[in-house]
């Protein structure tokens, strides 16, 4: 009787928790609220209220916990697969939502237009992601090509596949972009090495690079408009400047 009780106390509580939703909107939840009412869909006959604080407790914040791996999530007791699959399945959901909602069929012929297309490829993400973002002669977008994922400050790059996926696009222009997880919206000397390798492996098949882009959170930067977009003629002097001394 005790365990029937307590599933009714439960039961009754979810229905005041979705009614609130329905009546006030997501906005009206805490951050361990929302954890809780989220929960609901892998956990349907238990109170997650506990379980939402030791998330929260665990990563810090909502968001950080919305962009945990399954794997991460799983560290937490009471955290099963099903559960962290849920968790990040929401965000491959909204990623892939911002993804469709931009306008396909832009043009990306200004600094503008190149942000707020390539921003939502990087939603949530906590490693490094390189894109290549084929594009024909008027800018029209092509194809998002992701050439390389890495750790949190670093992505290695498989250039044979890359060459190879480029040349069946058809493209002669491209822009690219990654983000910076862990840093700023700033260009390294290492994002400009890397430009120079893409641009150099790329050159032959007849595609220009335009712009790099780089995004952390909110922010993004242009490497075109900082000036620090490399030429290829300048290839030899600026890798022997870029070289660490011996």
């Amino acid at each position: 009787m005790a365990d029937n009780q307590e599933h009714s106390l439960h039961e009754n509580h979810r229905a005041r928790m979705q009614e609130r939703v329905a009546r006030y909107g997501m906005e009206s939840l805490a951050e361990h609220e929302v954890l809780e009412y989220l929960l609901y869909l892998s956990i349907p006959r238990q109170d997650t209220n506990p379980l939402a604080h030791r998330l929260i407790d665990h990563f810090g914040s909502f968001c950080r916990v919305m962009e945990a791996t399954p794997q991460e999530l799983m560290q937490v007791k009471g955290i099963g697969p099903r559960s962290a699959q849920l968790i990040s399945d929401i965000m491959e959901f909204g990623r892939y939502y911002a993804v469709k909602k931009r306008k396909k069929l832009a043009t990306l012929d200004t600094t503008a237009n190149a942000v707020e297309y390539v921003k939502p490829l990087f939603l949530g993400l906590q490693n490094e992601v390189l894109y290549v973002i084929l594009m024909d002669n008027a800018c029209h977008p092509l194809f998002d090509l992701k050439a390389a994922e890495g750790v949190p400050n670093h992505v290695s790059i498989d250039t044979r596949k890359l060459l190879r996926d480029v040349l069946r696009s058809n493209a002669t222009t491209a822009i690219l972009a990654h983000n910076h997880p862990t840093g700023p919206a700033l260009p390294s000397k290492a994002d400009q090495m890397t430009t120079l390798q893409i641009m150099q492996l790329l050159a032959p098949a007849g595609v220009s690079i335009l712009d790099h882009i780089i995004v952390a959170g909110d922010n993004a930067c242009s490497m075109a408009d900082r000036g620090r977009l490399p030429d290829l003629k300048d290839y030899p002097t600026f890798l022997s400047a870029a070289s660490p001394h011996p």
